[in-house]
């Protein structure tokens, strides 16, 4: 997966580009709108190391 990220200095806004093979997505996103993204996912990520699965 390829994620590209470009500043827009004069309107403060951020340029999201996420391609796959099976995916193509584009975003402009205002800085607080990004960040609260942001914000998410690095809960998802350490919310899911707290709860792993218990081994077998």
């Amino acid at each position: 997966m390829k994620i590209n990220f470009r500043y827009i200095k004069e309107k403060d806004i951020f340029e999201l580009q996420v391609v796959e093979p099976q995916l193509r997505a584009h975003f402009i996103l205002k800085r607080n709108e990004l960040n609260k993204l942001r914000v998410a996912i690095e809960r998802v990520l350490v919310d899911s190391t707290k709860k792993k699965p218990d081994a077998f």
